[in-house]
């Protein structure tokens, strides 16, 4: 078979996606910006969630205002389709941050399930599995609803405020989740779902609370997440942008945390790459709807450049592998995208190594971003999950 032509060398500027990005600007500058993107990326994509049920009052649970178009974020995937929040409330930590909490379903629904996001993420990215499940599960029409959804949003991302440097660790971060446990599921029982530092904030839960487990906390979803190892993931990058990410992270780390006005100005100047890069390692499928692209692009945009550097170091040093005996007491499920290019599904493989009785799924041509590229599946096996728990069951008609 005869070789198609090759036309003419296109210029930098006529170029598109990752390469066309990469060509117009500097290989350091582009080094820098990879590793940006990734340590931005690296277990997540952040979110900030404008004008959908920011916390209006500490701790007690307010109803939730009249909706309208107002309310929804213009690059929202769902739009008007989005669930809004029933209430929302703020959870104080134990080091005085507020933490901004969204609920869907009653206060005293049989269940409560409590979703965790990822590293630069806020609880806008559960926007499917939220209105999934919040039709299947947590809304009357004419049933007896089942559960309560909450979210929350990790200090430093999302409407949440920001801690002290010092506190950017998964070990504050499983305190905060405890304080949310608290102020918001005195009781139980409850399931815990965390995609990616969501699900190592849940397992530096289990090593800071194992008595809950088993007894208030009845099940867990590890999405997309990790044990430990992280810290020389190549990001499915070519060997040479992984030299030069590995050479520059370090400056680029130091000015995100000491000079973040110059790091947010050197991200806009170079948009197109950051996009590109983010796109890449998010999603299985290069054409995937432009939509999901815009919303990750945002929800990236939206995290300070200082925060994602103080919460890198406790990411890459992670190891959890001692923290997992408290959930083999417990239905778990453990989660990966087939395709995912920041924590590949060999760490979800190591997960299930440790925990031998866990439920495994392996989403076909997914990505990290796998509860946003294949919404149906990730939300299907969080159902299948709360059947396991027994405290969902098949729909009942009320009278």
């Amino acid at each position: 078979m005869a070789k198609r032509a090759k036309g003419p060398a296109k210029a930098p500027s006529e170029r598109t996606g990752l390469t066309g990005a990469i060509s117009r600007h500097p290989a350091g500058v582009v080094g820098g910006l990879v590793g940006l993107a990734a340590a931005g990326t690296a277990a997540g994509v952040a979110a900030s969630r404008k004008g959908r049920g920011k916390a209006a009052a500490l701790s007690d649970e307010l109803p939730g205002p009249e909706h309208t178009e107002a309310e929804f974020r213009a690059d929202d995937p769902l739009g008007q389709a989005a669930r809004v929040a029933d209430r929302t409330a703020l959870v104080q930590a134990d080091d005085g941050v507020l933490l901004a909490v969204e609920e869907i379903g009653p206060a005293k629904a049989p269940l409560t399930v409590v979703f965790v996001h990822g590293y630069t993420l806020s609880m806008a990215c559960w926007a499917f599995q939220r209105r999934t499940l919040a039709a299947e599960l947590a809304t009357a029409n004419g049933h007896r609803p089942q559960a309560r959804l909450v979210f929350y949003d990790q200090r430093g991302h999302g409407s949440s405020a920001r801690g002290r440097s010092e506190n950017s660790t998964i070990e504050q971060l499983a305190r905060d989740l405890s304080a949310v446990l608290e102020a918001r599921v005195p009781r139980g029982p409850v399931v815990l779902v965390g995609h990616s530092m969501g699900g190592m904030t849940i397992m530096g839960l289990a090593a800071l609370r194992p008595e809950l487990f088993g007894s208030k906390v009845v099940g867990v979803t590890l999405m997309s997440t990790s044990s430990g190892n992280l810290a020389n993931l190549d990001f499915g990058l070519p060997s040479l942008l992984t030299r030069v990410r590995a050479a520059v992270l370090p400056v680029a780390a130091w000015t995100m945390r000491r000079r973040p006005a110059i790091a947010e100005r050197t991200r806009r100047m170079a948009a197109d790459v950051v996009s590109a890069v983010t796109r890449s390692l998010s999603f299985a499928d290069g054409d995937v709807d432009p939509a999901l692209g815009h919303y990750v692009d945002a929800m990236i945009a939206g995290t300070p450049v200082d925060v994602i550097a103080e919460f890198y170091p406790a990411i890459a040093g992670l190891d959890h592998t001692g923290s997992l005996e408290p959930l083999r007491q417990i239905p778990t499920l453990v989660l990966s995208g087939d395709k995912d290019k920041l924590i590949p599904k060999e760490h979800s493989e190591r997960l299930v190594e440790l925990l031998p009785e866990a439920q495994f799924v392996v989403v076909p041509d997914s990505g990290h971003m796998v509860l946003l590229e294949k919404p149906d599946e990730v939300s299907s096996a969080l159902t299948a999950l709360l059947r396991r728990v027994g405290t969902v069951a098949p729909r009942e008609r009320v009278g």
